[in-house]
């Protein structure tokens, strides 16, 4: 085990709920130890706001460079919530790794993130370390998923082949063979499409169907199913990756369009049906004839609907939460963006090209100075990357 860092990981997925931090101890090689962890919502207006600027709108420049630095004043905060739950100064923390909030991705040619890497430098005495994705699509990558080199460490090397499925708005599959060979990308829609769907029958007051409540009551309507899983996107090959752009409102409206006469509950129970379906296709193409286990982070981890829609797709496969085995499904992509902000410190690569599609290995992220003195910390050990680095 080499230098152990201190470093704070903060994520905010496209469900643009809030953002979660995570405070840990790693090498940026090994499995981290966890110091403390808190998710933050974002205030209503706010997340209001961030959502406008998922689709292409009036004034959308000026509405993204007013709210770029206001996300990262809300990311600093958080950061420092989380030093304080953890019992540790800010100067104490070596780096910070700040994925930011992700409001356009168009691979191949780009990826955007909000939340101002250089106000939560600033804000936090800290080397700030964000835009992870851009480096590895001007190497022909997606940009995403990133994820699947943690995934290896935490899961990986058991001698058996598992997928780990992130349920996020979007889901994403890592595939680990038991040959130690890995595919991995985005499946399609986890939670976005009934996230969408809850936000539109209850004019906005509520943002999910919290535990499948909703799901359980409706059934599934095979003809939609049918319609939804034609989409294209589901034939592509691994590696690939979508976002709201593809599978957000417009998508949702030509569904609701469609098929007028479904009630709302079976609405949601089809669209958690399309998610089964997508992410066990995705597991048997990538691990034939299906994984040994498949293991289940992300907010849709605890929808039961989901999960035993999966269990019963993947009947010969273990399917189990990452909670059940040490790691919180809700904080896995906090801590890999910490994890990430180390490697990037110690000039090491954290992209996969067999998960992205990229042509080379590359170093994540730009890093961002503080401007206030510096510290022992992040400062000094940046010094001595120099000329690794530079």
């Amino acid at each position: 085990m080499g230098t152990i860092y201190r470093a704070i990981g903060l994520m905010s997925g496209t469900s643009a709920d809030g953002v979660d931090a995570v405070l840990l101890q790693t090498d940026g090689e090994s499995v981290p130890k966890v110091i403390s962890r808190l998710m933050e919502p974002y205030p209503e207006t706010l997340r209001q706001r961030i959502l406008a600027l998922y689709e292409p709108g009036a004034d959308e420049l000026d509405r993204m460079g007013v709210l770029d630095r206001e996300l990262g004043e809300f990311f600093a905060e958080v950061a420092l919530k989380v030093c304080q739950a953890g019992g540790c100064l800010p100067g104490t923390v070596d780096v910070i790794g700040s994925h930011g909030q992700t409001i356009r991705h168009r691979p191949p040619a780009f990826s955007t993130q909000i939340g101002n890497p250089f106000v939560i430098a600033h804000r936090c005495g800290v080397v700030t370390v964000a835009d992870f994705r851009m480096a590895d699509m001007v190497r022909g990558g997606q940009g995403a998923p990133l994820v699947p080199m943690f995934h290896r460490v935490l899961f990986g090397g058991e001698g058996r082949s598992t997928a780990v499925v992130n349920l996020g708005g979007i889901a994403n599959i890592t595939a680990l063979r038991a040959d130690g060979g890995m595919v991995a990308g985005d499946t399609g829609p986890a939670n976005t499409l009934m996230d969408h769907w809850a936000d539109r029958c209850t004019d906005g007051r509520v943002h999910c169907d919290r535990d499948g409540a909703w799901a359980a009551q409706g059934g599934v309507d095979t003809e939609a199913l049918c319609w939804l899983l034609q989409h294209p996107f589901f034939d592509l090959p691994f590696p690939k990756s979508t976002g709201r752009e593809i599978f957000g409102t417009h998508y949702l409206d030509e569904f609701l369009d469609r098929f007028p006469h479904m009630t709302a509950n079976d609405r949601f129970r089809t669209l958690t049906q399309l998610t089964v379906e997508t992410v066990a296709d995705a597991c048997q193409r990538l691990v034939p004839p299906s994984p040994d286990r498949v293991v289940l982070c992300g907010g849709g981890a605890d929808n039961p609907v989901l999960v035993a829609g999966l269990q019963e797709r993947l009947q010969s496969s273990e399917v189990v939460s990452s909670h059940s085995l040490g790691v919180d499904t809700a904080f896995l992509e906090a801590e890999a963006f910490a994890w990430f902000a180390v490697r990037t410190l110690r000039g090491l690569s954290s992209n996969l090209p067999e998960a992205t599609g990229a042509i080379a290995e590359a170093v994540l992220g730009s890093i961002h100075l503080p401007t206030s003195h510096k510290s022992q910390t992040g400062w000094d050990r940046l010094d001595s990357m120099k000329p690794s680095l530079f």
